[in-house]
């Protein structure tokens, strides 16, 4: 009897269980819209997008740029870390009442709006101080590379 009974039990758990769902989506939108977007490095849509995502935590978000007809850049891109929290009700042992839960649960973040600049405007430096900077960079680059290769032995 006691047989037939854990079996019912776990028959019971696991139809309840297979019942309720939790729907996780970040709403992300930009000014303007239908820019692309990427989530952490994996292209994701267009904005206005609403993005389903299973786990909280940082995303990195970039938005744009958008382009023209003749795919010249007409708006900057824009990047982010969002650091997407969860509620206290999905932590354990909350969240196992979620899963058995018969209705579906749709838990909505919003991402702040992404303003995006247009290409012709903003701070813009000129060309011979960004050579520069990429000249300094190739220094330290270069010192570095040549500060890990071995000294070679004199041949015997």
């Amino acid at each position: 009897m006691t047989g037939k009974l854990a079996v019912c039990l776990t028959v019971l758990l696991a139809a309840l269980a297979v019942a309720g769902c939790v729907e996780r989506k970040m709403l992300i939108r930009s000014e303007p819209p239908a820019a692309p977007i990427w989530v952490d490095e994996e292209y994701a849509g267009v904005t206005p997008l609403d993005y389903p995502f299973a786990f909280y935590g940082g995303r990195r978000i970039r938005v744009g740029p958008i382009r023209d007809e003749n795919q010249k850049v007409v708006y900057r891109e824009m990047e982010r870390v969002v650091e997407v929290e969860g509620p206290w009700y999905d932590d354990f042992p909350f969240d196992l009442f979620l899963e058995i839960y018969p209705h579906k649960l749709i838990r909505e973040h919003p991402v702040p709006t992404f303003e995006l600049t247009r290409w012709d405007e903003g701070p813009q430096r000129p060309a011979a101080e960004r050579l520069r900077e990429v000249e300094e960079q190739a220094k330290e680059f270069r010192t570095k590379a040549l500060g890990t290769i071995p000294e070679q032995a004199p041949p015997e």
